[in-house]
């Protein structure tokens, strides 16, 4: 089958999770990495979201974050910014603070098993707490950083791969990595369109499309260097660097699933009002 033939059609609109009101379902999870989002944006995105999720040390850079309500949120003053859960094999948090979580209700599930990365195994404990919950998301905006160890963000972009395998019949498409300067997510094998924010259009904004572990042939429109049933791959060609044509979207066909990355400095710098 050609890439021009694959169906369905997966619509992404990258802006929603900081547009207010926000009219997804999903939940956020928070690495253990500093947190890349100013409060303004951030604190609102954890209020809403239905499952909120801090990975081992992740409880730690929560409460950081927090400061100075930590003490107060760790003694039941803000229930709204107490996690719904909170799991890893906890090599990275203080005993301590999970027991002053536990008390005020938090779930705790420790996850021993090292054949899995925390990220990995949180993304199990959260399709569990959906099937516990009787409820679905559509989004999961799992919050870090792209600095630091480069076998880290491997290891996410891998878990972005076996993210089905993971989550079973709870699997969400949208699994999307929340930095300070860029959003990563997966495309599956298919067509995609892609929304872009006015702000990025016209900005030199960078853009890649990134394969692992196979070649893809892609083709797009709404860039400024197009591909036209390209095959990627490394050793041969990776799309890096590239940018938009000023079109309000993009579109992407693909036979294989590959890795988009996009900058969103630019955006994260406007208000909500004008993004």
């Amino acid at each position: 089958m050609s890439v021009t033939e694959r169906i369905p059609e997966t619509l992404w609109n990258p802006v929603e999770i900081f547009q207010e009101p926000r009219q997804i379902e999903y939940a956020v999870l928070i690495l253990n990495r500093p947190i890349p989002i100013s409060k303004h944006l951030m604190l609102p995105i954890w209020k809403e979201a239905k499952i909120k999720i801090t990975v081992d040390g992740g409880t730690h850079r929560w409460l950081q974050y927090l400061d100075p309500l930590a003490e107060e949120v760790l003694k039941g003053k803000h229930p709204e910014l107490v996690p719904t859960l909170i799991t890893g094999d906890f090599d990275s948090v203080l005993p301590e603070s999970l027991d002053k979580f536990r008390n005020l209700g938090v779930s705790v599930i420790e996850t021993p098993d090292q054949n899995y990365t925390d990220f990995s195994k949180a993304l199990m404990q959260l399709a569990a707490a959906c099937e516990n919950r009787n409820t679905s998301i559509d989004s999961v905006y799992t919050f870090h950083d792209n600095g630091g160890r480069f076998d880290h963000t491997i290891a996410n972009i891998n878990t972005l791969y076996i993210s089905h395998e993971l989550m079973g019949d709870k699997h969400v498409d949208r699994i999307i990595l929340v930095s300070s300067n860029s959003l990563t997510w997966l495309l599956r094998a298919g067509r995609h369109r892609i929304k872009i924010p006015a702000v990025l259009q016209g900005n030199n904004s960078w853009i890649g499309l990134i394969p692992f572990g196979c070649t893809a042939n892609v083709s797009t429109t709404g860039l400024k260097w197009n591909l036209s049933n390209q095959p990627l791959a490394f050793g041969r060609m990776v799309s890096t660097s590239n940018t938009y044509d000023g079109s309000p979207e993009v579109t992407v066909n693909t036979d294989s699933d590959i890795i988009w990355t996009m900058g969103i400095k630019l955006l994260l710098e406007m208000t909500n009002g004008c993004i």
